[in-house]
């Protein structure tokens, strides 16, 4: 009887789901221009959203987590190319465009992330954010290492900067949005939990 092949441990399993994730979301978005760039990111985060409480296995999650962090450096990796031009008004449209499918992505992350009871008890959505956080800046170092190695120091401190620029734009055209609906869903919630009761007068 064949011996059945030994699984990696899991701590292994979840490392390389989040590179796979990474480098399907890096292919995904990095070679788009800048709307349809933008479009394929802000699916990819809004449906990370719904999708992640759901996830039971660590690997799954971590893969989920590594999608949308490389959706989310390489739409921010076209987004440092477009800031290269040196007119303001070549790009308009498509940074305005951007903006607005960011902000609606952020908006229906939130919706999916505060819905949605987590199915393992310690991923709740401060878990997701702080990992999608650690995993997003690992990766932004490790693509500015490869640029210092492959041109330089100079070379790398430009793209470091243009990235981060654009990074920086992208996680508050994300975040904005999703807390002031967080914040909105919050006060409907309360009113709906206490009733404003009518006052009757006193005789």
């Amino acid at each position: 009887m064949a011996q059945p092949v030994p699984r990696p441990p899991q701590p292994l399993r979840s490392a390389l789901a989040s590179l796979l994730g990474i480098g399907i979301g890096l292919l995904l978005t990095r070679f788009l221009p800048v709307v349809p760039s933008t479009l394929l990111n802000a699916v990819v985060l809004a449906g990370g959203a719904q999708i992640s409480p759901r996830c039971r296995q660590a690997s799954r999650w971590w893969g989920l987590i590594g999608c949308a962090t490389g959706s989310l450096i390489g739409n921010g990796w076209v987004l440092a190319t477009a800031l290269q031009d040196t007119h303001p008004a070549a790009h308009l449209g498509g940074r305005l465009a951007a903006v607005l499918l960011l902000g609606c992505a952020g908006a229906v992350a939130a919706q999916g992330l505060g819905r949605v009871r987590p199915a393992v008890a310690h991923r709740q959505p401060r878990d997701l954010l702080r990992s999608a956080s650690g995993l997003t800046t690992g990766v932004f170092a490790a693509l500015v290492t490869v640029t210092f190695i492959y041109s330089g120091l100079d070379v790398a401190r430009t793209f470091s900067s243009r990235l981060s620029t654009s990074l920086t734009i992208l996680v508050v055209c994300l975040a904005a949005p999703g807390w002031l609906f967080h914040l909105v869903r919050q006060q409907l919630q309360a009113g709906r939990a206490f009733p404003h009761r009518p006052l009757h007068d006193v005789d």
